[in-house]
C-alpha cells in the first residue's frame, strides 16, 4: 500500500509541479520545444544535449575552488563537473527538474555521462561514490536526495559502490543561493557527521558527489568530515559548476 501511494504521489508530482507537461506532447527541458522523437537524455531535446556549455578542466576546477579557502582548510584534491551555467542560464532548468521537480532518471542518464567524463578524465581508482547528504527535513519535503541519482548514475560506469550511509547532515541550514563565499562557509561549518558513532574510514579514496558546485563550501566541509573519519583522499564530482 505505501508502495503504492508513494508511486501515485510522484505521478501526481509530475504532472502539477513540472514547469512542463510531461504527458504528450513531451517538451525540451532546456529550450522548451516539442520533442518529437527518442533523444539521448529524457526531457532534453538532441539540439540542447549537444550544445551544452562545456566545463573547464579539473585542473583549473580545483584551483579556482582553492582560491576559496585557506590552504589548512581545503580538503578536496580533484574536480570535475558536466557543464557550466550561470544562475539565469536555461541549462540551470536541468539541475531544477532534478531537484525540485523530480525528475530523477535525468540525474541517473546525466550521472552516466558524468561517469564516462571521470573515468576519461581522472587516472585514479576510488574505493566508494558518497552523495552529499542533505538534511532530513529536507530529505522529507522533497522524498529523495538529487545527489544520490545523480551518483546511481556514475557507479556502473566505474563499477563502484554508492554509500548512503557513511556520513549524515544534522543541522538544518538556509539556503546558500544568497550568501556571499565567506556566509556560505560560516553557514555549513560542523554540519556533517558520521553516520552513527562507529562510522570509521580506514584510508579510503572517495568520491564525492552533488549537483551544483559554486564556492565549494558545502563539498568541502562533507570533505572534511569524511578525511576526519579516516579517508585519504576526496575527489569531488558534479553536474554543473556554476559561474
Amino acid at each position: 500500500m505505501v508502495n503504492n501511494t508513494n508511486k501515485i504521489l510522484d505521478f501526481c508530482k509530475s504532472i502539477f509541479l513540472s514547469p512542463l507537461n510531461v504527458l504528450s506532447p513531451k517538451h525540451c527541458i532546456v529550450c522548451e520545444r516539442s520533442i518529437q522523437q527518442d533523444t539521448n537524455i529524457n526531457y532534453i531535446c538532441d539540439d540542447c544535449y549537444f550544445n551544452f556549455p562545456l566545463a573547464p578542466s579539473p585542473s583549473l576546477i580545483i584551483n579556482k575552488l582553492a582560491e576559496n579557502f585557506p590552504p589548512d582548510d581545503f580538503a578536496i584534491s580533484n574536480a570535475i563537473a558536466l557543464f557550466r551555467v550561470s544562475h539565469n542560464s536555461d541549462y540551470m532548468k536541468i539541475i531544477h527538474s532534478i531537484k525540485y521537480y523530480g525528475f530523477r532518471k535525468i540525474g541517473i542518464q546525466l550521472g552516466l555521462e558524468l561517469g564516462k567524463l571521470i573515468k576519461n578524465q581522472f587516472n585514479q581508482s576510488y574505493d566508494l561514490i558518497v552523495p552529499v547528504p542533505i538534511h532530513s527535513a529536507r530529505l522529507r519535503e522533497r522524498g529523495f536526495n538529487q545527489a544520490e541519482y545523480i551518483a546511481k548514475g556514475i557507479s556502473p560506469m566505474l563499477g563502484i559502490k554508492v554509500h548512503t550511509k557513511l556520513i549524515k547532515r544534522f543541522k538544518y541550514t538556509t539556503t546558500q543561493t544568497i550568501l556571499s563565499a565567506e556566509e556560505r562557509r560560516s553557514n555549513v561549518q560542523n554540519v556533517f557527521k558520521g553516520y552513527n558513532e562507529n562510522t570509521k574510514l580506514s584510508d579510503e579514496i572517495i568520491l564525492l558527489v552533488d549537483d551544483v558546485l559554486t564556492t565549494g563550501s558545502t563539498i568541502n566541509e562533507c570533505a572534511k568530515t569524511l578525511l576526519n573519519l579516516g579517508a585519504r583522499r576526496i575527489d569531488v564530482a558534479t553536474l554543473a559548476l556554476s559561474v
